[in-house]
C-alpha cells in the first residue's frame, strides 16, 4: 500500500489530510503557499530555480543526475499523472 495518494490534482498522505494541490502548472502546499511550479519537462521552485527535470521515465535533478524513475514514485504515490504526479513526488515526498 502506497504512502500517498493522487488524484491529478491534490496530494493526501495515509490519512487523507492534504499534503499539496497542483492548480495549472502552479504547486500549493495545503496552506495555499507556492512551492513551485511545473515549466514544460522541468521543475521550478517559487523563486524560478530549476530543480529538476522528468522526461517521461526518469526524474533528474538541476545537474541532470538521475535521482528516480516513474516506477519508484508510483510504489509510493498511488494515483495517476506523469510530470504532475512526478513534480508531487518531488516536492513533497522525496
Amino acid at each position: 500500500m502506497a504512502d500517498y495518494k493522487f488524484d491529478g490534482k491534490e496530494l493526501r498522505d495515509r490519512h487523507g489530510n492534504k499534503i499539496g494541490v497542483i492548480e495549472g502548472k502552479h504547486i500549493r502546499d495545503a496552506h495555499g503557499s507556492k512551492m513551485g511550479e511545473v515549466d514544460g519537462k522541468y521543475f521550478r521552485d517559487s523563486h524560478g530555480t530549476k530543480l529538476g527535470e522528468f522526461d517521461g521515465r526518469d526524474i533528474r535533478d538541476s545537474h541532470g543526475s538521475k535521482i528516480s524513475t516513474i516506477d519508484d514514485i508510483k510504489r509510493n504515490i498511488e494515483g495517476i499523472g506523469g510530470a504532475s504526479l512526478a513534480a508531487m513526488w518531488l516536492f513533497f515526498v522525496r
